[in-house]
């Protein structure tokens, strides 16, 4: 794909579409509909002129503040370039009432007290914990939304609904929708076999393809001096399990259990097609032994048991750490952090080697971050308001300008200059900053499989059509132009792990935590986590795992596992 690529304005025909679509959308005043509150019909009373609501109207919400989220020129979440161009663009007032920062739990904190003390809610809010979701979901205080979303979400809309009809699941009562899913790219959240390119030339060795080599390729990087300092100092495999082994983004293990055939912590169907518990696996017995094994050779980190995302993280910056698993920004993050001290290290993307009796699974993650809970006393004008703006933002994906949002992201995300679009981070005044975050749901709109047939033609350095461009268009992506380099690696790591995608696991139970779980998961999970690590530190044979997998059934094991297929039964 070339360098430049020219600045198409809007067209008559987007602002026709965009016109449309607000017709449709709120029926331009015309049509009633239930009233969200009372259930009482009502007639709308939106008035839409060339796409924008007039006169505009106010939706209120709170935010988690975002630790990634940038600001400049004064703006906050509550007056910046986003909600300018909402309220003068589409007529959407978006006031933020109050936000606190979502890293170290002080927004969810603030949600919980909002319901247990009975504030009122505002119109809507972003969640992204599920204990905290299934609360509201249970007060009662939310709005059944399922006829909203038929009655006012766009075509476009629904299309990418559709396509993961699972992502309601978590979100669901009584076989009603409590919430909208807010979507996300899941390819690229796979594990593909990351491994220091530089240490492989230096020793002149060529990446594993299966088990046995795998085994060589660890042995030569714990004990072959790979980083040349001499000492024996390096990590020849890495991965989190503190307090977990799946769920760390870089770090990922699942993949390691499933050169076995298994992977814990997850639950997925068995041979009769009902869901069972990965952690108790057979499978699960035999790669304990094998990482314990990994460890007494020396090819694992001695204090393993407290790596955590941070742990790894930090340990890969340092440049000790030869292969491991982790999603397709690894490069980016933390990979930047090593290239700072040693500009000549460098992470390549493998498939995963095959496994014992050619076994191969890893995890993948949920097709959805969180979800909007909606006031049920949420106004109709506002509740069709805020259809009217997530209608707007996944019309990207029906355009013909790759820059259709040019009206908040020129500037920020992007520069056009001399008819050229600009990405340097440098070039932009004030630097990038990912105007994505400032939406509603603080990320991109998302129809996977448009996003992620654009996302491989852009890895493959094809052309894209405008309208493909235009699919990453609310995405934050640091260029589309492939002109970053490390975007590119990760670009590489999304073809090679295209080419595996049948080891994918996605998690298969997403309920709200059963009522045995409620009572027994934290003691289930300690007695897990105990009795792996022992056996990985190889203080216990790996024939304690048959004891663990006995009391964890009768420990309120079976029961769960009854749980969550009667809960799985009720959603196939």
């Amino acid at each position: 794909m070339g360098k430049k690529r020219r600045l198409f304005t809007a067209s008559l025909a987007t602002v026709v579409l965009l016109t449309s679509l607000a017709a449709c959308s709120s029926g331009n005043g015309n049509n009633k509909g239930n009233d969200a509150g009372t259930g009482e019909a009502t007639e709308s009373k939106l008035n839409i002129v060339n796409g924008k609501i007039e006169p505009p109207v106010t939706i209120t919400l709170v935010r988690g503040e975002d630790p990634t989220a940038t600001f400049k020129n004064g703006e906050t979440y509550e007056d910046n370039v986003h909600t300018r161009w909402a309220e003068e663009t589409l007529g959407v007032k978006l006031e933020t009432l109050w936000s606190s920062p979502s890293a170290d739990t002080s927004y969810d904190t603030k949600l919980k007290l909002m319901l247990s003390s009975g504030e009122e809610l505002p119109d809507l809010f972003v969640s992204t914990q599920s204990n905290t979701t299934n609360m509201f979901i249970e007060s009662g205080k939310l709005l059944d939304v399922e006829e909203a979303f038929e009655k006012y979400a766009s075509d476009t809309w629904k299309a990418a609904m559709a396509e993961v009809p699972e992502a309601w699941h978590p979100f669901m009562m009584d076989g009603k929708k409590f919430a909208i899913p807010i979507l996300r790219p899941t390819m690229g959240t796979q594990s593909p076999l990351w491994i220091r390119q530089d240490w492989l030339d230096k020793l002149n060795l060529k990446a594993p393809t299966n088990l046995e080599e795998l085994e060589a390729v660890m042995d030569a990087f714990a004990n072959q001096d790979p980083d040349g300092n001499g000492e024996k100092d390096t990590i020849a495999l890495e991965f989190g399990m503190k307090d977990q082994f799946i769920g760390y983004p870089i770090g990922d293990a699942s993949w390691i259990f499933g050169l076995f055939g298994a992977i814990p912590d997850r639950w997925y169907p068995g041979e009769d097609g009902k869901l069972e518990f990965g952690s108790v696996r057979p499978e699960i017995k035999t790669a304990l032994e094998k990482i314990s094994e990994w460890k007494e050779k020396g090819y694992i980190a001695e204090d393993i048991a407290l790596h955590d995302f941070n742990k790894v993280t930090e340990n890969v910056a340092s440049g000790k750490v030869g292969i491991l698993g982790g999603e397709h920004w690894l490069m980016v993050y933390p990979g930047s952090l090593m290239l700072a001290t040693n500009p000549t290290a460098m992470y390549a993307p493998y498939p995963l080697p095959q496994g014992l009796d050619g076994n191969n699974m890893r995890t993948v993650a949920t097709p959805y971050t969180g979800a909007i809970l909606i006031n049920k006393d949420i106004s109709e004008e506002a509740l069709q308001a805020f259809f009217h703006y997530q209608n707007a933002l996944y019309e990207s994906y029906n355009s013909e300008d790759p820059f259709l949002f040019k009206g908040f992201q020129e500037g920020y995300d992007y520069l056009t200059k001399d008819g050229a679009v600009i990405y340097d981070q440098n070039q932009i005044p004030g630097g990038k900053t990912a105007t994505m975050k400032y939406t509603i749901s603080g990320a991109q709109t998302v129809y996977q499989s448009k996003l992620l047939e654009a996302s491989l033609k852009r890895a493959k350095e094809e052309e894209l059509t405008n309208q493909e461009l235009a699919a990453f268009a609310t995405s934050g992506i640091v260029s589309i132009d492939n002109s970053n380099p490390l975007e590119v690696i990760g670009n590489k790591a999304l073809l090679v792990i295209s080419t595996q995608s049948e080891f994918d696991v996605p998690e298969y139970f997403q309920g709200p935590a059963t009522s045995t779980m409620t009572s027994r998961n934290e003691l289930l999970k300690k007695m897990q986590m105990d009795t792996f690590t022992e056996i990985i530190y190889g203080k216990q044979s790996a024939d304690a795992f048959d004891s663990f997998v006995k009391k964890w059934k009768s420990s309120g094991g079976d029961d769960i596992t009854t749980e969550v297929n009667e809960w799985y039964d009720s959603v196939k």
